[in-house]
This record gives C-alpha cells, sequence and structure tokens, in this order.
C-alpha cells in the first residue's frame, strides 16, 4: 500500500532505517494537509448525522403574504426551539406566484390561503376559518353576533381587490344582497388591514388570522353573512423529493396551526373548534375555525 501511494504521488514517503520505518522530509511536509482533510471528512460525517436527526439543513418557504405574519413565523421559532441549526428561507409572495415557486422547485414548501387542485402537489389543510369583520372594539356593529352586507352600506370597507378569492367572494355577496359594494381600500395583506382599522380607517372584511397571534387587543371580530370560508393549507411538490426535515415541519406548523386556534382571543368571539377525521403526514393535525 505504501509503494502504491509513493507511486502514486511520485515522492518518497518512508525510508527504512536500521529495520525501522522514518518519515521523509516530503511526507512530514503533507501530514498538516493530510490532517486537515482527516477534519473535513470528521466534518462532513458529523453534518450528515444532523442532518439524519433533522437538527441541520435548510428549509425554504413561499407563504401567502397573511400567513407570513401569522402561522409561519410562530412555526418556526417553535420548530428552531429544538433545531437551531436548522436555517429557513422565508418569501412572502402572492398565492399564484407560492404556487409556480413549489411548481418550479424553488422551494421545499409553499404555504396556501386557498384550496388547491392538481395532480402535482401533495396538500395538507392547516384549518378552516371563516372571513370576518374586523372593527375597533368601540364600533357600534360589536353588538351584532354577525354582520351581512346591508350592515355595512355606509360604513369604509377595507377588503381584498376582486383579483382575489376572498376580494371575488365579498363583491359576490354584496350583489347577492343588492347591495353597493364600496371597498374604500383595498390590499393584499391582512396585517396592513388590520393596521387601518386600528387606526380608524374602517371596518376590514378579512381572515382571522393575525388575531391568532394575540396582536391588535383593541379590535374585534365578528362573522360576517354569508360565510366565506378560507382554508390554509400547506403545498408540497410530487415531481422531487422532500426532505424529512421539511415534513417535520409541516408537522409543526400543524401543530402550531391547532395550538394558536385553540388558545385564541378568539375564543371570545365563539369559535367552533372541530378535529379532523384524516391525518396529516403523520398524526391528526387540522383544527377548525369558524369566527
Amino acid at each position: 500500500m505504501l509503494q502504491l501511494l509513493e507511486g502514486r504521488i511520485g515522492l518518497p514517503l518512508f525510508m527504512r532505517i536500521k529495520g525501522r520505518l522514518h518519515c521523509t522530509p516530503e511526507a512530514e511536509a503533507l501530514l498538516p494537509e493530510i490532517e486537515r482533510m482527516f477534519g473535513s471528512l470528521n466534518s462532513i460525517d458529523g453534518f450528515a448525522a444532523e442532518l439524519r436527526g433533522g437538527y441541520a439543513g435548510r428549509i425554504a418557504i413561499a407563504s401567502s403574504a397573511t400567513l407570513t405574519s401569522s402561522l409561519v413565523p410562530a412555526a418556526i421559532q417553535r420548530f428552531r426551539a429544538s433545531r437551531p441549526r436548522i436555517r429557513f428561507d422565508i418569501r412572502a409572495l402572492a398565492s399564484r406566484h407560492v404556487v409556480d415557486e413549489v411548481r418550479n422547485s424553488q422551494v421545499d414548501i409553499g404555504v396556501l390561503d386557498f384550496a388547491l387542485g392538481g395532480e402535482d402537489f401533495e396538500t395538507h389543510e392547516l384549518c378552516c376559518g371563516e372571513i370576518g369583520c374586523v372593527m375597533r372594539i368601540e364600533h357600534p356593529l360589536t353588538q351584532r353576533e354577525s354582520i351581512g352586507p346591508r350592515d355595512l352600506s355606509q360604513e369604509d370597507l377595507i377588503s381584498f381587490s376582486e383579483a382575489t378569492f376572498t376580494g371575488t367572494s365579498v363583491h359576490e355577496a354584496f350583489r347577492a344582497a343588492n347591495v353597493a359594494c364600496q371597498i374604500s381600500y383595498t390590499t393584499n395583506q391582512t396585517f396592513a388591514a388590520y393596521t387601518l382599522v386600528q387606526g380608524g380607517a374602517g371596518i376590514a372584511i378579512v381572515d382571522p388570522f393575525p388575531l391568532l397571534s394575540g396582536a391588535f387587543a383593541d379590535l374585534v371580530m365578528r362573522p360576517f353573512h354569508p360565510t366565506i370560508e378560507i382554508r390554509p393549507r400547506v403545498i408540497l411538490s410530487r415531481t422531487r423529493p422532500v426532505s424529512q426535515v421539511s415534513r417535520w415541519f409541516v408537522e409543526a406548523l400543524a401543530q402550531v396551526t391547532k395550538d394558536m386556534v385553540a388558545t385564541s382571543k378568539l375564543a371570545l368571539a365563539g369559535p367552533r373548534l372541530r378535529e379532523p377525521a384524516e391525518a396529516l403526514v403523520r398524526s391528526p393535525s387540522r383544527a377548525w375555525l369558524a369566527v
């Protein structure tokens, strides 16, 4: 073996003197580099062990803007508490761009706020919620159990544009009630709508997820009728392998969603919580949220 090695590198590495092998000066010069290489191999072996255990790696997530500022960061915080070496790349995008990022293998996980079909994706529903009317706590309409288009005919309204599923559904509800839908402010981010309400701009017809974080304590939500459902879900690609650590994060996201819904101040508005029949990845973890 020594002869083969010396022949390969073209240098004498050992000399036999009085029956004993002695390192040549060339071998002494190579030794630090060899030790560095063995150290690198040990590092690779250790990193591979961390990957196997889900304690190292990178997860790229594309999420709709609404969920990027509510469910997703809460799940990341909990996940990294036990796996601090996991790195995250988080992208807040329009829903159609989230779909494109997953389809084109630019991210590992997509998080959407609407139902998605198609054989290209593996989907896991997180919860089911209802669009509601968000207003300041002193607003007179907080006395109502539910609010419809006629109740809002004289209000400044904040919602999504008709280019979105929610915006289209809101406009259809007003048309069905034969009430003009006067949206004073349109936005693509629920947090922006909540901030406008907080500043006294009007009433927002949006999703409830920012309230799950416990923020906006001076705002309340009442159900909007007719009911408009929103179903956040995770999408994974079926056309490329999904890492084990990504699947573990999906489980964490499902559990965080369940916990946030169960303990949220939205309970003051009387949400209904229901366990699903199906399992998400490994364990039952979908909750039902209705405000």
